[in-house]
């Protein structure tokens, strides 16, 4: 992605008086300083900004324009550095950024959609998740890079513009802290400073994604009470979430209690159902309750056939009604119920 340039007008001559007249700034001393301006030695670009104050009111206008043009200047040193892959490790980041989010956004509503579990749907579902994990996981590994350097320089440039929007602002007399310089709201004065605040937005919510996860992760590898194939199951699910930016799951204690007392009930008793014939057990709720669950629950999926938890998690995902489950937005808990080849999972909210 290219950075565009903004324009002012009338700078053609910034150091001649809209008369022609002599300036009262001489052009060689309004040039070196609009030079030194550009310095990233701070102490050059005080000595810039004094050099003006001692004409006072008569060099007002140049400054101004001078001070214009600085702003141009600094716009395209910050164009340079961000159009450069060499300084900017992010420089694919907002085209492959725009794409995931009208991605996931697309591919979420196909998600949702009940397609009656027809096969070819279905199929057609899990290529375009499969692109998705792909497009997600080139924008994970561009926001992993270290972005130290890119900073320093653009931190550099933000002064610079912070202290020219300062000096500007002195000109037109408004009101702000002297001594405190805000480098974001100075970036966004151009064009390309804007670019880059939506692109560090960017990074810092790709790796909050990535945090999460494996906080998540950890988390459920830490739960003792758990066997291997409930957190196999818990962090193959979160990993698809985590594509769509979906609250990773924490396994429950009690709320996997009622999912693996269901899975047990139904090989023992020969039933396969959500309703159970066990009076107490009746309903979902009534086993979360049972179990010491003191939370709300709020989905079950029950699966037969297989010990696996990926072919539970296929399985699920082909049926319409689970896979809404799998990847509904509220829930941040799970119960997990694995019991020979009879599966239960629970969602739920604390």
């Amino acid at each position: 992605m290219k950075f565009l340039i903004p324009l002012i007008l009338g700078l053609a001559s910034p150091f001649m008086s809209a008369q022609e007249a002599e300036p009262a700034i001489p052009a060689m001393v309004a040039k070196k300083a609009l030079q030194w301006m550009q310095n990233s030695d701070p102490n050059k670009r005080a000595a810039a900004y004094r050099t003006f104050q001692l004409y006072g009111d008569e060099g007002g206008e140049i400054y101004r324009r001078i001070l214009e043009q600085a702003l141009i200047l600094h716009g395209k040193k910050l164009a340079d550095i961000l159009n450069n892959e060499r300084s900017n490790p992010f420089s694919e980041l907002p085209e492959i950024g725009e794409s995931l989010t009208a991605e996931r956004e697309r591919i979420y509503k196909l998600i949702k959609t009940d397609y009656k579990k027809q096969p070819d749907k279905i199929a057609m579902l899990r290529r375009e998740v499969d692109s998705l994990a792909k497009l997600n996981e080139r924008a994970r590994r561009i926001a992993a890079k270290d972005p130290a350097t890119l900073d320093a320089s653009v931190k550099v440039i933000a002064t610079a513009l912070a202290e020219v929007t300062r000096e500007i602002n002195l000109i037109d007399e408004v009101k702000f802290d002297r001594n405190e310089l805000d480098l974001d709201e100075a970036l966004k004065v151009v064009y390309e400073g804007g670019v880059y605040l939506k692109n560090r937005t960017s990074i810092t919510r790709i790796r909050k994604e990535i945090s999460d996860l494996a906080t998540a992760r950890t988390d459920n590898d830490a739960c003792e009470w758990a066997n291997g194939s409930q957190k196999v199951f818990s962090h193959h699910l979160n990993k698809f979430r985590s594509l769509f930016n979906l609250t990773p799951l924490r396994m429950e204690e009690k709320l996997s209690d009622a999912a693996v007392g269901h899975s047990r009930d139904m090989a023992s008793m020969g039933f396969f159902a959500h309703q159970s014939p066990i009076p107490e057990k009746k309903s979902p709720g009534d086993r979360a309750r049972l179990a010491g669950f003191k939370h709300r629950w709020s989905g079950e999926n029950i699966f037969m056939g297989s010990s696996s938890p990926i072919a539970a998690y296929n399985a699920w995902f082909g049926s319409d009604g689970h896979r809404f489950i799998m990847f509904a937005k509220g829930p941040n808990l799970i119960g997990i119920g694995p019991h020979g080849n009879h599966w239960t999972m629970m969602t739920g909210s604390k």
